[in-house]
Parts: structure tokens; C-alpha cells; sequence
């Protein structure tokens, strides 16, 4: 499962993410289209992102492979 997939199966979106995290909608959209590699984000974004979404960091990263 690919990231943007992994978010809407959690039931968000990009923009309700970008708005919790703090980041813009397309920097959200980069990651969930496979634009932007998770293992290349800064680790505060990959924390936030993984306490948002109720999961690990390494979890997320994986989700690149």
C-alpha cells in the first residue's frame, strides 16, 4: 500500500492532514502521489505524520518501498 492510499484507508484527506500537520495541501499531495519519497522528509514531518495517522514512523517510511 502506497501512502496516499494509507491515508484515505484511514479517512482523511490531504488538506485535513496539511491543516493538523501545518504544510500545504501539495506538499501532502507530493508524498501521497509518490512525488516526494517519505524516506527523503525531514523526521519531524514523519513523526507528525505518523502521530496523526496513529501509527509508527517506520510504518510510513515502509509504506515507500
Amino acid at each position: 500500500m502506497k501512502f496516499g492510499e494509507y491515508i484515505r484507508s484511514k479517512g482523511y484527506t490531504s488538506k485535513r492532514i496539511a491543516d493538523e500537520v501545518g504544510i500545504s495541501v501539495r506538499t501532502i499531495e507530493a508524498y501521497a502521489n509518490g512525488r516526494c519519497s517519505l524516506k527523503k522528509c525531514r523526521a519531524w514531518l514523519i513523526v507528525a505524520l505518523a502521530d496523526i495517522l496513529e501509527t509508527t514512523p517506520k510504518e510510513l517510511i515502509s509504506l515507500d518501498d
